[in-house]
Protein backbone atom coordinates (compact mmCIF):
# COMPACT_ATOMS: atom_id res chain seq x y z
CA UNK A 1 0.00 0.00 0.00
CA UNK A 2 1.40 3.65 -0.59
CA UNK A 3 1.82 5.92 2.09
CA UNK A 4 -0.61 7.95 3.78
CA UNK A 5 -0.26 11.44 3.01
CA UNK A 6 -2.18 14.00 4.92
CA UNK A 7 -2.64 17.55 3.35
CA UNK A 8 -3.80 19.87 6.05
CA UNK A 9 -2.70 22.78 8.81
CA UNK A 10 -2.20 22.52 11.88
CA UNK A 11 -4.70 24.80 13.49
CA UNK A 12 -7.57 22.95 11.50
CA UNK A 13 -10.04 21.34 13.51
CA UNK A 14 -11.29 19.21 10.81
CA UNK A 15 -7.82 17.94 10.02
CA UNK A 16 -7.43 17.49 14.21
CA UNK A 17 -10.31 15.04 13.60
CA UNK A 18 -8.46 12.90 11.25
CA UNK A 19 -5.14 13.17 13.07
CA UNK A 20 -6.96 11.20 16.19
CA UNK A 21 -8.06 8.79 13.98
CA UNK A 22 -4.88 7.83 12.24
CA UNK A 23 -3.75 7.81 16.43
CA UNK A 24 -6.91 5.66 17.20
CA UNK A 25 -5.76 3.64 14.27
CA UNK A 26 -1.94 3.50 15.04
CA UNK A 27 -0.94 4.19 11.65
CA UNK A 28 2.01 6.29 10.15
CA UNK A 29 1.46 9.14 8.04
CA UNK A 30 3.26 11.56 5.98
CA UNK A 31 2.27 15.34 6.55
CA UNK A 32 2.04 18.20 3.94
CA UNK A 33 1.33 21.75 5.59
CA UNK A 34 -0.86 23.58 3.23
CA UNK A 35 -1.85 27.22 3.59
CA UNK A 36 -5.27 28.44 5.64
CA UNK A 37 -6.27 30.62 2.62
CA UNK A 38 -5.85 30.58 -0.77
CA UNK A 39 -4.16 30.00 -3.18
CA UNK A 40 -2.91 26.39 -2.82
CA UNK A 41 -1.71 25.30 -6.05
CA UNK A 42 0.34 22.24 -4.34
CA UNK A 43 -3.55 20.71 -3.02
CA UNK A 44 -5.78 21.88 -5.66
CA UNK A 45 -3.35 20.24 -8.72
CA UNK A 46 -4.27 17.26 -6.81
CA UNK A 47 -7.83 17.65 -6.32
CA UNK A 48 -8.74 19.78 -9.41
CA UNK A 49 -9.71 22.43 -7.22
CA UNK A 50 -11.39 21.34 -4.30
CA UNK A 51 -9.66 23.73 -1.43
CA UNK A 52 -11.17 22.12 1.89
CA UNK A 53 -8.78 20.24 4.82
CA UNK A 54 -8.08 18.10 4.89
CA UNK A 55 -7.34 16.16 2.17
CA UNK A 56 -5.74 12.58 2.35
CA UNK A 57 -3.45 11.04 -0.42
CA UNK A 58 -3.06 7.37 -0.93
CA UNK A 59 -0.45 6.82 -4.22
CA UNK A 60 -2.70 8.33 -6.72
CA UNK A 61 -6.33 8.29 -4.88
CA UNK A 62 -7.31 11.51 -2.99
CA UNK A 63 -10.11 11.97 -0.53
CA UNK A 64 -11.87 14.86 0.26
CA UNK A 65 -14.16 15.48 2.91
CA UNK A 66 -13.16 13.51 6.73
CA UNK A 67 -16.41 11.49 5.39
CA UNK A 68 -14.65 9.96 2.72
CA UNK A 69 -11.03 10.19 4.52
CA UNK A 70 -12.35 8.32 7.70
CA UNK A 71 -13.95 5.15 5.03
CA UNK A 72 -10.57 5.24 3.65
CA UNK A 73 -8.75 5.05 6.73
CA UNK A 74 -11.25 1.95 8.11
CA UNK A 75 -9.99 0.39 4.37
CA UNK A 76 -6.46 1.08 5.00
CA UNK A 77 -6.70 -0.77 8.86
CA UNK A 78 -10.48 -2.07 9.88
CA UNK A 79 -8.91 -2.43 13.55
CA UNK A 80 -10.34 -1.08 15.77
CA UNK A 81 -12.85 0.06 13.96
CA UNK A 82 -15.25 3.60 13.61
CA UNK A 83 -18.32 1.72 12.87
CA UNK A 84 -19.51 -0.43 15.40
CA UNK A 85 -22.27 -2.55 14.53
CA UNK A 86 -25.84 -0.80 15.25
CA UNK A 87 -24.47 2.24 15.40
CA UNK A 88 -24.65 3.66 11.70
CA UNK A 89 -28.13 6.13 11.81
CA UNK A 90 -26.69 7.35 15.20
CA UNK A 91 -23.43 8.21 14.55
CA UNK A 92 -24.53 10.20 11.37
CA UNK A 93 -26.80 12.01 13.09
CA UNK A 94 -24.12 12.90 15.72
CA UNK A 95 -21.77 14.11 12.86
CA UNK A 96 -24.44 16.15 11.44
CA UNK A 97 -24.84 17.89 14.92
CA UNK A 98 -20.89 18.39 14.50
CA UNK A 99 -21.19 20.15 11.57
CA UNK A 100 -23.81 22.43 12.83
CA UNK A 101 -21.86 22.92 16.23
CA UNK A 102 -18.53 23.78 13.88
CA UNK A 103 -20.25 26.45 11.94
CA UNK A 104 -21.80 27.84 15.12
CA UNK A 105 -18.70 27.92 16.47
CA UNK A 106 -17.13 29.75 13.07
CA UNK A 107 -19.52 32.15 13.19
CA UNK A 108 -19.12 33.24 16.72
CA UNK A 109 -15.33 33.28 16.61
CA UNK A 110 -15.71 35.51 13.63
CA UNK A 111 -18.25 37.60 15.51
CA UNK A 112 -15.54 37.70 18.60
CA UNK A 113 -12.86 39.25 16.13
CA UNK A 114 -10.83 36.55 16.80
CA UNK A 115 -9.72 35.86 13.06
CA UNK A 116 -6.98 38.20 10.99
CA UNK A 117 -8.36 39.99 8.36
CA UNK A 118 -6.31 37.72 5.67
CA UNK A 119 -8.73 34.66 6.93
CA UNK A 120 -11.75 36.55 6.96
CA UNK A 121 -11.14 37.86 3.48
CA UNK A 122 -10.66 34.24 2.08
CA UNK A 123 -13.74 32.20 4.25
CA UNK A 124 -16.13 35.27 2.81
CA UNK A 125 -15.35 34.18 -0.91
CA UNK A 126 -16.29 30.40 0.35
CA UNK A 127 -19.49 31.43 1.40
CA UNK A 128 -22.12 32.26 -1.37
CA UNK A 129 -22.94 35.92 -1.09
CA UNK A 130 -20.16 36.20 1.50
CA UNK A 131 -21.27 37.45 5.41
CA UNK A 132 -21.92 40.53 7.16
CA UNK A 133 -19.66 40.76 9.78
CA UNK A 134 -21.86 43.68 11.55
CA UNK A 135 -24.37 41.16 11.19
CA UNK A 136 -22.00 38.65 13.27
CA UNK A 137 -21.10 40.54 15.47
CA UNK A 138 -24.35 41.17 16.78
CA UNK A 139 -25.74 37.48 16.71
CA UNK A 140 -22.83 36.44 18.57
CA UNK A 141 -24.62 36.06 21.76
CA UNK A 142 -27.30 34.15 20.08
CA UNK A 143 -24.69 31.62 18.70
CA UNK A 144 -23.46 31.15 22.02
CA UNK A 145 -26.51 30.15 23.38
CA UNK A 146 -27.02 27.82 20.31
CA UNK A 147 -23.80 26.00 21.24
CA UNK A 148 -25.00 26.20 24.70
CA UNK A 149 -27.99 23.96 23.92
CA UNK A 150 -25.48 21.31 22.05
CA UNK A 151 -23.12 20.79 24.84
CA UNK A 152 -25.88 21.01 27.19
CA UNK A 153 -27.23 17.46 25.25
CA UNK A 154 -23.75 16.00 24.68
CA UNK A 155 -23.03 16.05 28.25
CA UNK A 156 -27.02 14.67 29.23
CA UNK A 157 -25.69 12.22 26.64
CA UNK A 158 -22.64 10.90 29.44
CA UNK A 159 -24.38 10.81 31.89
CA UNK A 160 -25.11 7.32 32.17
CA UNK A 161 -21.47 6.86 33.06
CA UNK A 162 -20.47 5.88 29.36
CA UNK A 163 -17.08 6.72 28.29
CA UNK A 164 -18.19 7.56 24.93
CA UNK A 165 -20.76 8.98 22.92
CA UNK A 166 -22.69 6.03 21.88
CA UNK A 167 -21.67 3.68 24.63
CA UNK A 168 -18.54 1.80 25.72
CA UNK A 169 -16.79 1.44 22.21
CA UNK A 170 -15.73 4.56 20.45
CA UNK A 171 -17.05 5.40 16.79
CA UNK A 172 -17.16 8.04 14.16
CA UNK A 173 -19.08 10.05 15.71
CA UNK A 174 -16.93 10.93 19.14
CA UNK A 175 -14.17 12.07 16.47
CA UNK A 176 -16.69 14.03 14.76
CA UNK A 177 -18.12 15.77 17.75
CA UNK A 178 -14.51 16.04 19.27
CA UNK A 179 -13.76 18.65 15.94
CA UNK A 180 -15.91 21.84 17.30
CA UNK A 181 -15.23 20.70 20.83
CA UNK A 182 -11.55 21.43 21.02
CA UNK A 183 -12.47 24.41 18.87
CA UNK A 184 -13.90 26.19 21.70
CA UNK A 185 -11.18 26.68 23.94
CA UNK A 186 -10.01 28.99 21.27
CA UNK A 187 -11.61 32.12 23.32
CA UNK A 188 -12.13 33.20 26.17
CA UNK A 189 -16.15 33.30 25.42
CA UNK A 190 -16.43 29.80 23.90
CA UNK A 191 -14.09 28.44 26.45
CA UNK A 192 -16.37 29.10 29.23
CA UNK A 193 -19.12 27.41 27.49
CA UNK A 194 -17.59 24.03 28.37
CA UNK A 195 -16.91 24.68 32.09
CA UNK A 196 -20.21 23.77 33.99
CA UNK A 197 -19.96 20.38 31.76
CA UNK A 198 -17.99 18.14 33.82
CA UNK A 199 -18.30 14.69 31.81
CA UNK A 200 -17.98 16.39 28.40
CA UNK A 201 -14.77 17.39 29.62
CA UNK A 202 -13.26 14.23 30.62
CA UNK A 203 -14.85 13.00 27.41
CA UNK A 204 -12.89 15.45 25.80
CA UNK A 205 -9.75 14.56 27.81
CA UNK A 206 -9.75 10.82 27.19
CA UNK A 207 -10.33 11.75 23.43
CA UNK A 208 -7.18 14.13 23.26
CA UNK A 209 -5.06 11.62 24.84
CA UNK A 210 -5.47 9.37 21.84
CA UNK A 211 -2.91 11.05 20.23
CA UNK A 212 -1.60 11.23 16.39
CA UNK A 213 -0.43 8.17 15.58
CA UNK A 214 3.29 8.34 13.63
CA UNK A 215 3.78 11.47 12.19
CA UNK A 216 6.57 12.46 9.24
CA UNK A 217 6.59 15.92 7.90
CA UNK A 218 7.25 15.79 3.76
CA UNK A 219 7.04 18.99 1.12
CA UNK A 220 4.20 19.14 -1.45
CA UNK A 221 6.67 18.22 -4.08
CA UNK A 222 7.19 14.85 -2.90
CA UNK A 223 3.85 14.09 -2.38
CA UNK A 224 3.02 15.51 -5.85
CA UNK A 225 5.84 13.41 -7.05
CA UNK A 226 4.55 10.56 -5.39
CA UNK A 227 0.97 11.17 -7.18
CA UNK A 228 2.90 11.21 -10.59
CA UNK A 229 4.74 8.39 -9.51
CA UNK A 230 1.86 5.79 -9.41
CA UNK A 231 -1.29 4.52 -10.76
CA UNK A 232 -5.14 5.01 -9.16
CA UNK A 233 -6.00 2.02 -7.36
CA UNK A 234 -9.75 2.33 -7.88
CA UNK A 235 -11.59 -0.11 -9.08
CA UNK A 236 -14.31 1.06 -11.25
CA UNK A 237 -17.81 -0.02 -9.91
CA UNK A 238 -21.07 2.00 -10.52
CA UNK A 239 -23.78 1.15 -8.01
CA UNK A 240 -26.20 -0.47 -10.04
CA UNK A 241 -28.68 1.34 -7.81
CA UNK A 242 -27.65 4.65 -8.77
CA UNK A 243 -31.09 6.70 -8.76
CA UNK A 244 -29.61 9.47 -11.44
CA UNK A 245 -28.30 6.39 -13.83
CA UNK A 246 -24.72 7.31 -13.72
CA UNK A 247 -22.74 4.90 -15.96
CA UNK A 248 -18.77 4.45 -15.21
CA UNK A 249 -16.69 6.50 -18.09
CA UNK A 250 -19.91 9.42 -18.20
CA UNK A 251 -18.64 12.69 -17.16
CA UNK A 252 -19.23 14.00 -13.77
CA UNK A 253 -18.99 16.85 -11.70
CA UNK A 254 -18.91 17.03 -8.07
CA UNK A 255 -19.16 20.16 -5.87
CA UNK A 256 -20.01 20.61 -1.82
CA UNK A 257 -23.60 22.15 -0.91
CA UNK A 258 -22.61 24.23 1.68
CA UNK A 259 -19.47 26.01 1.20
CA UNK A 260 -15.97 26.33 -0.69
CA UNK A 261 -18.21 26.00 -4.18
CA UNK A 262 -15.17 24.87 -5.91
CA UNK A 263 -16.39 22.34 -8.71
CA UNK A 264 -14.00 18.98 -9.58
CA UNK A 265 -14.87 17.57 -13.06
CA UNK A 266 -13.90 13.78 -14.40
CA UNK A 267 -14.76 10.85 -15.27
CA UNK A 268 -16.90 8.56 -13.11
CA UNK A 269 -14.78 5.14 -11.68
CA UNK A 270 -16.69 4.34 -8.61
CA UNK A 271 -20.07 4.95 -6.68
CA UNK A 272 -22.12 3.51 -3.98
CA UNK A 273 -24.49 4.92 -1.26
CA UNK A 274 -21.52 6.85 0.61
CA UNK A 275 -19.10 8.15 -2.42
CA UNK A 276 -18.52 9.20 -5.67
CA UNK A 277 -14.90 9.18 -7.52
CA UNK A 278 -13.87 10.53 -9.98
CA UNK A 279 -10.56 9.55 -13.08
CA UNK A 280 -8.92 13.17 -13.94
CA UNK A 281 -5.60 14.10 -14.93
CA UNK A 282 -3.09 17.02 -14.01
CA UNK A 283 0.07 17.83 -15.86
CA UNK A 284 2.03 18.04 -12.26
CA UNK A 285 0.12 15.08 -11.13
CA UNK A 286 -0.71 12.70 -13.63
CA UNK A 287 -3.57 10.71 -13.26
CA UNK A 288 -5.76 10.36 -10.11
CA UNK A 289 -8.73 9.45 -8.91
CA UNK A 290 -10.96 11.97 -6.74
CA UNK A 291 -13.07 10.57 -3.73
CA UNK A 292 -15.80 12.66 -2.02
CA UNK A 293 -18.64 11.67 -0.18
CA UNK A 294 -22.80 11.60 -1.09
CA UNK A 295 -23.50 13.54 1.70
CA UNK A 296 -23.17 17.23 1.30
CA UNK A 297 -22.28 17.25 -1.92
CA UNK A 298 -23.95 18.38 -5.48
CA UNK A 299 -22.97 15.95 -8.87
CA UNK A 300 -23.91 16.74 -12.15
CA UNK A 301 -23.49 15.30 -15.68
CA UNK A 302 -20.91 16.91 -17.99
CA UNK A 303 -18.42 19.38 -16.62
Amino acid sequence: MSELILHHYDLSPYAEKIRLIMGYKGLAWKSVQIPMVMPKPDLTCLTGGYRKTPVLQIGADIYCDTKTIARALECVRPQPTLYPQNCEASERALSSMADAMFLMAVFALLGAGLFPQEFIDDRQKMVPGGFDMQQLKRAFPAKLDQLRVSLAALDAQLSDGRHFLLGEKICLADFSIYNPVSFLPTAPATASLLAPFKRLAAWRERMTSIGHGERTEIAAADAIAAAKASEPTTETHVDPNEPNGYKAGDRITVMPEDYGLDPVAGELVYSDPYEIAIRRSDPRTGEVVVHFPRQGYLTFRGA
